[in-house]
């Protein structure tokens, strides 16, 4: 166990000065989003704009106001045409959100629509979203007033929507989530170093999860190893909990460690997604734990390589010449077609994957709700965006009966475009089999991934 310690806390010596904490997006930039949002705006004839957020959908609020620790309660931004947003919060949440919401310069107001339903607070001084909205457009004779919705209709309270409605006319109030999400989409330099800052730490929390995995050790325990060194090196939460899969659990495809023991033999799936100053990182692979691959199983892991190497070359091909986004998608699917895999029946079977290639990021792991690449994106990437790439193979069928020898394998990494230049933020290795149980503390140069790329 002091050897495990002794590794621990040598990953984040040795980690720390790739992590830079320090790097913010401050109230100048916050300012600039603020306009480009408000210009945007304007053009569409919006006089207010409405975003809400909760624990399951942090993005637009974090990007508008820079809210990245939402507590308790539901809580949304007011963006008027021109002048400052409005973060509007509960009594309990707000203690917390007028703290974040120092750091962006937006104005705060407590709602009591916002507040948990059956607490009272005394002293609390509510105003109504009304009362926000009245203060923010003024009601002018013979012309409407019309109010975007940037957030799904999925997240937003249904009575937020109903007043805004009773208020302005529901012909006024229109959903628009692909204003504020295309915006968002392109990063600053701030933001890409923010994330490759938090990429580091997922890095250094993986070898961490790595080094600690052995038979008898507790999920539970290697993702306490995984959320340990996070928040040593600056991540305040994560973008999901912590992943650890073992055994059949890998059919979860996105479990959540538990405190299952972990034996001798078994396939272990691991992820981590630290959130640094608000940003996303990302490290998910999948390795054996106490013994080797079988021929069949390395099989099924290398193919699986195979396919990042053909996703990120694509992605690279399409980058520098302007593609549209599907060729890397058409790309990653031409592989899986060509590709068939010995069942444990005998069969040839092409393995199937879970989910698209690619997809966006930024202020959450994977809910930015634009960017992601499929079948049905015209588009070329974004000039300067964040993504990642996560490709899986699912061992089991539609009738959830295992046919291949592991059940779930995945390698998942974040990346940067800028302009025509592509490169991996992460530095593990695509297998990071050789590392399991072994206490390194950093990856040799000889088994970088083949894609990082310094920012």
């Amino acid at each position: 166990m002091k050897a495990k310690t002794r590794t621990i806390e040598a990953i984040v010596e040795t980690w720390a000065p790739r992590v830079d904490r320090s790097v913010k997006v401050g109230k100048k930039e916050y300012a600039a989003r603020w306009a480009k949002v408000q210009a945007a705006m304007r053009k569409k004839g919006y006089d207010l704009a409405y975003a809400c957020g909760s624990e399951l959908d942090r993005s637009d609020v974090a990007w508008l106001a820079g809210v990245f620790d939402p507590i308790i309660e539901r809580y949304g931004v007011l963006v008027p045409a021109e002048g400052t947003p409005v973060v509007i919060a509960g009594s309990e949440g707000g203690h917390v959100i007028e703290e974040c919401a120092g750091a962006s310069g937006v104005d705060i107001a407590l709602l009591r629509e916002f507040q948990i339903s059956d607490e009272d607070y005394r002293f609390a001084k509510f105003g109504t979203l009304e009362d926000v909205v009245g203060r923010l457009v003024k009601a002018r004779a013979g012309k409407p007033v019309r109010i975007a919705v940037f957030s799904s209709a999925q997240f937003v309270p249904h009575d937020h929507v109903a007043q805004l409605s009773g208020r302005f006319g529901g012909d006024n109030v229109v959903f628009d989530t692909d204003l504020l999400r295309r915006i968002k989409y392109e990063k600053s330099a701030t933001e890409l170093a923010i994330i490759g800052a938090a990429n580091a730490a997922a890095d250094a929390a993986f070898l961490g999860m790595l080094a600690a995995l052995e038979p008898g050790v507790r999920e539970l325990d290697l993702a306490a190893v995984g959320d340990y060194i996070m928040k040593r090196l600056g991540a305040g939460r994560t973008g999901f909990p912590t992943i650890v899969s073992s055994g059949t659990r890998g059919r979860t495809v996105l479990g959540p460690a538990t405190n299952k023991v972990v034996k001798k033999g078994e396939v272990v799936s691991m992820g981590v997604s630290p959130c640094l100053n608000g940003y996303h990182g990302i490290m998910r692979r999948t390795v054996k734990c106490g013994a080797d691959w079988t021929f069949a199983e390395r099989v099924f892991m290398e193919t699986l390589e195979g396919l990042y190497h053909r996703v990120m070359k694509a992605t690279a091909e399409a980058a520098r010449k302007g593609r549209p986004s599907r060729s890397i998608d058409e790309a990653g699917k031409a592989y899986l077609e060509g590709t068939e895999l010995r069942t444990k029946g005998g069969r040839m079977m092409t393995p199937r994957e879970p989910y698209t290639f690619i997809h966006n990021t930024g202020c959450s792991e994977c809910q930015e709700g634009f960017g992601a690449v499929t079948p049905f994106t015209e588009e070329p990437l974004g000039k300067n965006v964040a993504l990642m790439i996560d490709v899986a193979f699912m061992g089991f069928d539609e009738r959830k009966r295992l046919v291949f020898p592991i059940e779930y394998a995945v390698i998942e990494d974040s990346f940067w475009k800028r302009g025509k230049s592509v490169g991996v933020y992460n530095r593990l290795p695509l297998s990071a089999q050789e590392f399991v149980g072994g206490g390194l503390v950093d990856v040799p140069l000889a088994r970088l991934n083949p894609y990082f790329r310094p920012l």
